[in-house]
């Protein structure tokens, strides 16, 4: 991908709010198409009308991640037309409340793996579908996944397991598919300032807690993860695949 000399498409799942949206942005300024998938009709078609200009070409996608059904008919669309998708970016995911696991709920613990693990999967699923029937040659996956896809804290046991989850699939992705030249990586958020941990940053003693152990004494942005999205999908990163990469102000070497 030469990035901004074709319009390649990006599809970037979650882009309604937060990293998610960030990232629309970051990929739209880079001279991308850009196809948000989102829950959130509201948000979605909020972000579409701030979005959208002569010079930004951007759509947006009712979709519920956790429906195969809906996943596939996107893209089978896409193939209908001959549209080629060359970045997928996985952002769509929840944070359940934190509970010892005796107190979570079976419904939230399978909401929890539905929309982190099982979302992420289907619309790779489709992606790398779409790739082969097209034959492209070149393509990238990002797949928003945690600190804590490497390692575990008290009280997060089903949003651990995801994303430790996400880190495992998009290795063995990155396996299967490296002879098509398609890249597949996962990044590791550490607290950032989303609309997703409002509520995590509004408790004094959660935040005073993690920012003692953070070196950088500081939450990040969603622009700043949404830069590394971004160079993880451009050819700047053409030899990355089957990586994880934290970006979490040196939480994880604490």
């Amino acid at each position: 991908m030469s990035d901004k000399n074709k319009k390649s498409l990006a599809v970037i799942t979650g882009g309604a709010s937060g990293i998610g949206l960030s990232t629309v942005k970051r990929f739209l300024n880079e001279g991308y198409e850009v196809l948000i998938l989102d829950a959130n009709k509201e948000a979605g078609e909020v972000s579409l009308n701030n979005l959208k200009s002569d010079t930004c070409n951007v759509n947006f996608l009712h979709c519920d991640i956790t429906n195969h059904s809906q996943i596939d008919a996107i893209f089978e669309d896409l193939h209908a037309k001959n549209c080629p998708a060359h970045v997928l970016v996985n952002c769509a995911g929840i944070s359940p409340a934190l509970n010892p696991l005796h107190q979570y709920s079976v419904e939230e613990w399978h909401r929890t793996i539905a929309i982190n693990l099982h979302g992420t999967f289907y619309a790779c699923r489709e992606f790398l579908k779409l790739a082969t029937a097209l034959k492209i040659n070149e393509g990238s996956i990002v797949n928003v996944a945690s600190i804590m896809g490497v390692r575990a804290s008290a009280a997060q046991a089903p949003y651990a397991a995801s994303k430790h989850a996400v880190v495992g699939l998009t290795k063995s992705i990155a396996q299967d598919y490296a002879t098509m030249n398609i890249r597949a990586n996962a990044i590791g958020p550490g607290v950032i300032d989303t609309p997703m941990n409002t509520e995590l940053m509004k408790d004094d003693n959660i935040m005073q807690y993690m920012l003692q152990r953070i070196p950088m004494k500081r939450v990040a942005t969603s622009d700043e993860v949404a830069n590394l999205i971004y160079f993880l999908a451009s050819s700047e990163a053409s030899y990355i695949t089957g990586s994880y990469y934290p970006i979490d102000g040196g939480y994880l070497a604490s």
